[in-house]
């Protein structure tokens, strides 16, 4: 993708290993660095550099300019959690944790909008998740040094040491604290691997967008369709990201048309295309969770928007910005938000994150779930413009014979999906939320309607028989982006 400023022309990576884990980066591009560089610059100088370097492209500048008399300063800056100062030691570790295998404890990290170092999820078989480590814990101290306020690349150079070295960890879990001694290992990640499961289906999971992600998911994808596979469950519950290139030509395998869109400092939104690279007609259902980050929920949205799949589970990180690597004359670099992305639809991922089609936040009920809308997608052919839930929907509703053959039911649509209806004050209205649009019911007058619609936008007529209320297959399209199958 080519854009207006250059340093979003270089080759960026969504999601970044930072030698224990994951520092949920999207499109991480690098400047070039100055043309003199001088290791041995002045204080002055250099908070004057990175003043300007924050004013030209960080994506949360103060409009009255910025001024810096220290480097302390520089965390009072920052209006996001993902923005920092990377010393010369902290830049080394950050390029080395760039590899698929690392030497830490196996967990997965972002600083949430409180500012503590959170674990999103523990690799699988790993140090911290054979010690109990699991998604949502705070780290408290490292080695009994208290990080609470440390950065993020601080907290991971903490962590950082030989393999066959101790480590002590105390970690806030809800109310409680506990303490975990731990032993480093050289862990290797891997990329995609596959299982076959009964029913002609298949379970493919998709741990990171590193090099050469796409061509193996292409690879994968071709040896199942000669095992006879019909429909995939693609899992991105523990995939962080990686080089954004990938995850885009992963999209491309599914669908086509817009596959992002994306803003700068001072910028509108630009969608973002990638040319289809080849026709994957299997069905899909792909699974979610907390640890769904940055390139995966790139994916995961393309997926969503353009109607490729059904997405299961629980919504995902909601990493939706990109940073860039900004050379300093001092042999430092700034870690600096300079872009916010969005799903094809303009649905704000940044902390919000991708919502599933199902939720399910049980995480061993949603491979279940999965492989129950998947079996029931393969039961029968699909009519024309037919989608997956719907199918899902009338299969286990059954069809009321005196009802166009378009007709669902809500409250069975929205039970299905793990989302309930309210009543309102007035009788005869109801309310349910949908990707984070409050939606009304008004059975008085028969119609479905989202609340604060923008002008112009059209109310959907319903139908009430038996105590139920059915809705049109065109407000499970144009209302919900729902995904149908072409013809």
């Amino acid at each position: 993708m080519t854009r207006g400023k250059p340093c979003f022309k270089l080759k960026r990576r969504a999601g970044a290993l930072l030698g224990f884990g994951l520092a949920l980066l999207l499109f991480l591009a690098v400047l070039a660095p100055p043309a003199q560089a001088a290791a041995g610059a002045g204080t002055e100088s250099l908070l004057q550099e990175i003043a300007e370097q924050v004013e030209r492209h960080y994506l949360f500048a103060p409009e009255g300019g910025v001024e810096l008399r220290s480097l302390e300063e520089l965390p009072r800056l920052w209006q996001d959690p993902h923005s920092a100062y990377l010393d010369r030691e902290q830049f080394r570790l950050f390029t080395q944790s760039l590899e698929r295998s690392l030497t830490g404890i196996g967990v997965y990290l972002e600083k949430d909008s409180s500012f503590a170092v959170t674990v999103v999820s523990a690799v699988p078989g790993s140090p911290a998740a054979r010690a109990g480590i699991r998604e949502g814990d705070v780290i408290v101290a490292v080695d009994g040094r208290l990080v609470l306020d440390f950065p993020l690349e601080k907290v991971v150079a903490l962590l950082r040491g030989e393999e066959g070295s101790g480590v002590k960890l105390l970690v806030r879990r809800g109310a409680q604290l506990r303490e975990f001694s731990l032993v480093r290992e050289r862990i290797k990640l891997p990329a995609v691997e596959y299982s076959l499961l009964p029913g002609e289906m298949a379970l493919l999971r998709l741990y990171n967008f590193g090099a050469g992600a796409a061509r193996e998911v292409s690879s994968s994808l071709e040896a199942l369709q000669r095992e006879g596979v019909r429909g995939v469950i693609l899992d991105l519950r523990a995939n962080q990201g990686g080089y954004v290139e990938e995850a885009l030509a992963v999209a491309a395998l599914f669908t086509e048309g817009p596959l992002l869109q994306v803003r700068e400092k001072d910028t509108g939104w630009q969608v973002v295309r990638r040319e289809r690279a080849q026709a994957v007609s299997l069905p899909l259902v792909v699974l979610l969770g907390r640890g769904t980050a940055s390139g995966a929920e790139i994916l995961a949205a393309a997926l969503k928007d353009n109607g490729a799949a059904l997405l299961v589970g629980a919504n995902s990180f909601g990493k939706g910005t990109m940073q860039t690597l900004i050379p300093l004359s001092n042999g430092a670099y700034l870690k600096l938000t300079t872009t916010e992305f969005a799903s094809p639809r303009l649905n704000r991922i940044e902390g919000v994150g991708v919502e599933p089609h199902f939720l399910v936040p049980e995480p061993r009920q949603q491979e279940e779930r999965a492989r129950s809308l998947l079996q029931s997608v393969l039961a029968q052919e699909l009519g024309s413009g037919e989608s997956y839930l719907a199918r899902y929907l009338r299969l286990q509703e059954g069809e009321p014979a005196l009802l166009p053959p378009a007709a669902y039911p809500l409250r069975r649509l929205l039970g299905l999906t793990g989302r309930p209806i309210l009543a309102q004050g007035e009788p005869g209205i109801y309310s349910f939320t949908w990707e984070g649009r409050d939606y009304l019911l008004d059975l008085k007058q028969g119609l479905l309607y989202r609340a604060e619609a923008p002008p112009g936008e059209a109310a959907f007529p319903v139908v009430l028989q038996g105590g139920t209320t059915y809705v049109p297959r065109s407000f499970l399209a144009e209302g919900l982006g729902l995904p149908f199958l072409p013809h």
